[in-house]
């Protein structure tokens, strides 16, 4: 998990520096980087419908609204390709996004506490 967490921790700056650079990247490197984005929310998403029970419903499910919504936008933009109006607001919440899986699976319950023998 700690490799998952560093790995997306690293795409925070990447997405602030594609947001204050907007179209000076290229059209492959755009689709990576949206395209990684999506992936890496996927384990977010999961995970909040398999520990739906044990998190608090309002803001599991804000968190859960708010990934869904930046993985149909992101799967559209690496199909699509560069071109989108706001994409800098796009780069903007992917990196809100991040930070939000971070703090989750940090801060989460674990559905399996530890018992001492």
């Amino acid at each position: 998990m700690i490799p998952f967490l560093v790995f997306c921790s690293l795409l925070i700056p990447v997405n602030l520096w594609a947001a204050i650079t907007p179209h000076m990247h290229s059209d492959v490197s755009m689709r990576i980087l949206h395209g990684v984005c999506t992936v890496v929310l996927l384990p977010l998403l999961w995970t909040l419908w398999t520990q739906r029970r044990l998190l608090r419903p309002l803001p599991a499910l804000l968190l859960a609204i708010f990934a869904t919504v930046m993985v149909v936008v992101n799967s559209w933009i690496t199909a699509m390709g560069m071109g989108v109006e706001f994409g800098w607001l796009d780069h903007l919440f992917l990196a809100l996004s991040e930070v939000a899986l971070t703090v989750f699976f940090l801060m989460a319950p674990d559905p399996e506490p530890m018992t001492e023998p």
